[in-house]
């Protein structure tokens, strides 16, 4: 942060924070209330009462609701609702997703945004930061889930008519595939990082004949391993996490409600070859997401492993007013300017 503060003379007191973890998970609720106004006329008020008595469910003591998202409201029969402030109607339903998380992770996160003097202005699930820059409206209208593989955890979250509608998180990642190369191929976990990055994810398109220079653990010249051994390695882990994936899918029922497939995103889906491993085992379309949507965002953070920084770059947007920024550019002066410092902090 102090790094950040330098390079755009900014000084941060507050901001927007992601939250994912293994502990989360989410819990689909229906309620309904009687509109209160003698015209029919739906208040804020009732909104808030159908929004409270939905949120009213029993968690066990460690658990504790981190945020509400409001899938759809039902006005006498009518669904499809976003906004019922206004409308007319005697009954007023509410369908909602509770994010629902451990409550000392949450508390550790707030603290250790506290000891460094920074107000956490949201907390918002990791996953909807990402699909903000890296799905597109049509996707999440018809269905769609969303695969981030993170470094130790992968979000797999399904959309429907246009919000989330569950989501859960594996104790997996990328880092599970270096730590594999590590140790069967007796090397470095830096070296291990490096070797995956260039190496082809499936053994099908790997070379017979062609072998790779590995450093042993200490740095030094070590040993040439085969570019297909290296390949099995590492598709033997994907396998595993689409595997992990499809069963997440099947427990949600969600198999039959992605007609727009799978986006896979995050910095673990840009192993060469990653969409079209899971497309072949899972049988759906699978596609690569990252953050193209943001106009003036440079090439080399289109990237999905950016995809996370960029969607909360475009909520917390959302929610400042224009005096915030220095100048009439806005979202893309900021990214240029903080673009150096991403570039850094990613690698």
């Amino acid at each position: 942060m102090n790094a950040l503060e330098r390079l755009t003379g900014m000084e941060i007191s507050g901001a927007l924070i992601g939250f994912s973890g293994t502990s989360l998970s989410t819990i689909n609720n229906h309620t309904v209330v009687a509109v209160g106004t003698p015209s029919y006329e739906i208040s804020q008020d009732d909104k808030s009462r159908v929004l409270h008595s939905a949120q009213t469910i029993s968690l066990p003591p460690d658990k504790s609701i981190v945020q509400v998202v409001e899938r759809q409201y039902i006005i006498d029969g009518y669904d499809g609702v976003k906004e019922p402030v206004g409308m007319v109607g005697s009954r007023l339903e509410a369908e909602i997703t509770v994010i629902v998380a451990a409550i000392a992770a949450v508390q550790n996160l707030q603290r250790s945004a506290g000891r460094i003097n920074l107000e956490v202005e949201g907390l918002v699930f990791n996953p909807l930061l990402t699909a903000e820059a890296v799905l597109m409206p049509t996707e999440m209208e018809m269905g769609v889930a969303l695969v981030d593989i993170g470094g130790g955890a992968i979000d797999v979250s399904v959309f429907e008519r246009g919000s989330l509608l569950c989501a859960s998180v594996l104790p997996l990642g990328g880092e599970h595939i270096t730590k594999d190369l590590a140790i069967i191929l007796k090397t470095s976990l830096e070296e291990a990082a490096s070797l995956k990055e260039r190496s082809e994810i499936t053994a099908l398109q790997a070379d017979d004949d062609a072998v790779i220079e590995i450093k042993d653990v200490q740095g030094q010249p070590g040993h040439q391993v085969s570019q297909q051994l290296v390949a099995e390695i590492i598709s033997a882990r994907v396998l595993e996490i689409a595997q992990m994936v499809y069963r997440e899918l099947r427990q949600f029922d969600a198999i039959n409600r992605i007609p727009a497939g799978i986006v896979v995103t995050g910095g673990g889906a840009e192993l060469i070859g990653m969409p079209e491993l899971f497309e072949e085992y899972l049988g759906v379309p699978v596609r690569l997401g990252a953050p193209d949507r943001v106009i003036g965002l440079a090439s080399e953070y289109r990237r999905p492993c950016y995809g996370a920084a960029v969607g909360g770059l475009i909520c917390a947007a959302r929610h400042m007013g224009p005096h915030k920024f220095e100048n009439k550019r806005g979202l893309s002066s900021l990214i240029d300017r903080m673009g150096e410092w991403y570039k850094d902090f990613f690698r």
